[in-house]
């Protein structure tokens, strides 16, 4: 048992442990200071200044008849039945026996208290320790405290039970006692925890919403409300919310600390619910964005060279970029003049984080699609968590193919076979007017003579018999604007513009912090 649990169990413990021991001093004076009276229990309720309790046992004596064993009570009883038995010499240490017995009586309940089934929180469903006052039967094992050693011995070694067994009919008052004594104490703390957990978990609720909503696997692609958390002992957890483990914080059940709330768990080792891999969340609010282009039109590089961007620009507001992703490491962003060809089939996406203390983390993700596979196929496969889950679209083309006599995977037949795995994975109508922000690029506009603007390329696109692309395009995407863009060498701060774009579809508020000129 770890953590809170101790606190809320000592608390509990020692309102009913305290009150049970006022009860057992008074029992204790008045057997000590009437030397030969019967044994008489006694409960703690000072009504005057006079009395600090009240005789419980004279009172079932002359109330209830069974109870009466000729103006004793049923202990007492029991207990010179047993003393009638032992030689007559014994009875001159009576007085002092019966002082053992009762003291005995007394610490055998206590000692339930420190026993392992008392304390025990370990989860079952999931491999966090419960809230003491939350675990499975917690009432029910609230009130066993008392006999606790009774299965600690069984768990222990079964032939040891024989002894508190034994013993039972001298600390069965006290058991009693100490357990009516738990229900109170039990019943409010479990009230407050539970008012604790109710609001932390609401709190918890509305800022994850805000600050990240949900999160996005970069090896499968999918989206998932909540993360697994792996434990530093290794142990797979739930995603820690304020619950039935914890408010504030969460236990493994080999005592390994997890926190639970906003902001503190970014550091965790999370693990995606749906292909069971390691991946990174850091509790960032995760922005999607899909390369569409043939090949050689400049995807990587402009994904590239917009990071780098992004970097430099960023680093001016005191916000960090950095990236776990080793297609946008330091050396990959360095060499993006040389990017080589993204192969073809289903890869990885690249996931850059920024972090700063004006707002909460934010996750780029970049699904780098190989061209290779928006040519003609009969075969063709459809990969559905790559447009499943975006948040825009960056289509890219290469203005200068316009001057080749042979035009190849043109714009229009490149949208044609994209368009298709778009509207079948998601499964919408070949008509259907997407909201999903579309970004068409012209890359490569450092080797134009003369360079384009962003205002230029729809009318170039035009005026070299794409005019039919540019209609389909704008038919079928509400959000369509149009950048030319340079990715490689010393100036290519343009490559940020579309991806900026995009960005502030979804977060307006972080391109307001890293304006895009």
């Amino acid at each position: 048992m770890y953590g809170m649990n101790k606190t809320i169990m000592a608390v509990v413990s020692a309102i009913a442990l305290v009150y049970s021991g006022l009860c057992f001093f008074l029992t204790l004076q008045g057997y000590i200071t009437t030397e030969g009276h019967p044994i008489h229990f006694w409960l703690f309720l000072p009504l005057s200044m006079d009395s600090l309790g009240i005789d419980i046992t004279q009172k079932l004596i002359d109330n209830v008849e069974f109870l009466n064993f000729d103006g004793v009570g049923p202990f007492e009883y029991m207990l010179n039945t047993i003393f009638g038995l032992l030689p007559e010499s014994m009875a001159s240490y009576k007085f002092h026996v019966l002082l053992v017995i009762l003291l005995v009586g007394f610490i055998i309940p206590v000692v339930g208290f420190i026993t392992k089934p008392a304390s025990n929180c370990d989860g079952t469903t999931n491999p966090a320790q419960y809230l003491w006052t939350h675990r499975p039967g917690a009432f029910k094992r609230c009130l066993a405290m008392p006999w606790d050693l009774i299965v600690a011995c069984w768990q222990k070694s079964k032939p040891l039970v024989i002894i508190p067994v034994v013993l039972i009919i001298y600390y069965f008052p006290w058991a009693i006692m100490i357990s009516i004594s738990l229900i109170i104490p039990f019943v409010l703390v479990r009230l407050i925890v539970g008012m604790k957990i109710s609001g932390a978990a609401k709190r918890e609720a509305q800022e994850y919403q805000k600050n990240t909503d949900y999160g996005v696997c970069p090896h499968c692609k999918r989206n998932f409300e909540r993360p697994m958390v792996k434990c530093r002992c290794g142990l797979i957890l739930e995603y820690p919310v304020p619950n039935i483990y914890g408010y504030k914080v969460h236990y493994c059940n080999k005592g390994h600390e997890i926190s639970c709330e906003s902001g503190k768990r970014a550091n965790l080792t999370t693990i995606c619910p749906h292909c069971q891999k390691q991946i990174q969340t850091r509790e960032a609010l995760p922005i999607t964005i899909s390369l569409v282009g043939a090949t050689n039109t400049g995807k990587t590089s402009l994904m590239l060279a917009s990071v780098e961007t992004m970097t430099q620009k960023a680093r001016i507001v005191d916000i960090t970029v950095d990236s776990p992703s080793s297609g946008l490491s330091k050396e990959a962003i360095a060499a993006k003049d040389y990017a080589p060809k993204t192969v073809p089939g289903e890869t990885e996406s690249q996931i850059v984080f920024l972090r700063s203390l004006k707002l909460q983390d934010r996750e780029i993700i970049f699904n780098d699609i190989s061209g290779v596979e928006f040519q003609p196929s009969l075969d063709k496969v459809l990969f559905e968590e790559y447009y499943n889950y975006t948040n825009g679209i960056v289509f890219t083309f290469d203005p200068l193919v316009f001057n080749r006599d042979h035009i190849r995977d043109s714009p229009h037949e490149v949208f044609d076979c994209f368009h298709y795995m778009y509207t079948t994975i998601r499964g919408i109508g070949p008509g259907t007017v997407s909201d999903i922000p579309f970004a068409v690029v012209a890359t490569k506009n450092d080797l134009m003579r003369p360079r384009l603007q962003d205002d230029d390329v729809r009318q170039y696109l035009i005026d070299n018999g794409e005019e039919n692309f540019v209609m389909v395009v704008e038919s079928l995407f509400k959000e369509v604007k149009y950048f030319a863009v340079s990715s490689r060498g010393s100036d290519c701060s343009s490559s940020l513009k579309p991806v900026w774009w995009i960005v502030g579809h979804a977060d307006k508020k972080l391109t307001e912090l890293i304006p895009v000129a």
